[in-house]
């Protein structure tokens, strides 16, 4: 195989022949993907997260038909001659090949155990970035070949239709990310705590409060066990150490590192049944968040939500 072909088979596969043997190559991606915990959101970032296969599809989904739509509404736009949906469709999906190769790569013990795995992080970087670029230039040369668009026009309206494509992915991950509920059948009573409201009560029980501390100290080591033991029974079967790996590893994906929770500006609501709901205010790179914990009245806790804050 000629090198030019890895960067640019669309002048021989297009099509309805492109776009199954895409959808095939996406199938795979999320399927590998969801096996060794490599979750794509978006073109540009990746990471090790625990989930299953109808979550790898849906992204591995979005991630092809976003970007897709958006070439080919650019291509509608700009371009001076017709194009076929079925074109832009089966190019862009085989362009997403580079990341089944990805996922491959990573069922050898390279992917890092937490955000904190330093070594393995800097590897998954040297691998993703050269898989990224390439993921571009495919995206690039579908865009040229199947919307007739080549030189510095091309180029300019690529790009701009590539950058919107991965802010609207963005928003789309940073709306089914940023809204985590995790509770028991007791906490689905829990009512929206407005924190404006007069009836805000800021206590100094220590035994709440010092678990509170806990469970953050916890999240910033990534000792997602520690956590678990102050779960009720509800809790532990619903959302494991490794589901909670992946909600934090999801956020910092979505809204930057984690810098600091706010431990003076601890509100606690008491609630029915002797129930208690704490709120914590944390602080990410770009986003503020609130941590909404409920606690059982025998101090086990009975939820987990984590929304932006107001």
């Amino acid at each position: 195989m000629k090198i030019k072909y890895l960067i640019n088979p669309f002048e021989r596969i297009a099509g309805w022949q492109a776009l199954v043997i895409g959808v095939i190559i996406i199938a795979l991606t999320a399927l590998f993907g969801s096996m060794n915990s490599i979750f794509f959101t978006g073109t540009m970032q990746v990471g090790p997260i625990k989930h299953n296969f109808v979550q790898a599809i849906v992204s591995q989904t979005l991630n092809w038909f976003i970007p897709f739509l958006i070439l080919w509404l650019a291509g509608v736009c700009f371009s001076k001659t017709k194009i076929r949906v079925i074109d832009v469709a089966g190019t862009t999906s085989l362009a997403c090949a580079p990341l089944l190769l990805m996922v491959i790569i990573y069922f050898l013990p390279i992917a890092p155990a937490s955000l904190y795995d330093i070594p393995r992080v800097i590897i998954m970087t040297l691998i993703y970035i050269p898989t990224a670029i390439w993921v571009i230039a495919l995206m690039y040369n579908a865009f040229s070949v199947s919307c007739h668009m080549k030189g510095s026009r091309g180029i300019i309206t690529f790009i701009g239709a590539f950058i919107i494509a991965e802010v609207l992915l963005l928003i789309i991950y940073y709306f089914l990310m940023s809204y985590l509920f995790f509770n028991s059948p007791v906490s689905n009573n829990t009512p929206e705590i407005n924190m404006n409201e007069s009836a805000v009560i800021v206590t100094d029980s220590l035994t709440i409060r010092k678990k509170t501390e806990k469970v953050i100290h916890a999240f910033e080591r990534g000792d997602f066990d520690a956590i678990t033991v102050y779960f009720d029974a509800t809790m532990k079967k619903g959302l494991p150490a490794s589901g909670l790996k992946m909600v934090w590893l999801q956020l910092t994906m979505v809204f930057g590192a984690f810098q600091k929770a706010d431990f003076n500006n601890i509100k606690e609501f008491p609630h029915k049944d002797n129930m208690t709901v704490v709120i914590v205010p944390l602080s990410f790179e770009k986003e503020a968040l609130n941590l909404q914990i409920t606690f059982n009245k025998d101090g086990t806790i009975a939820g987990l939500y984590i929304k932006p804050a107001k």
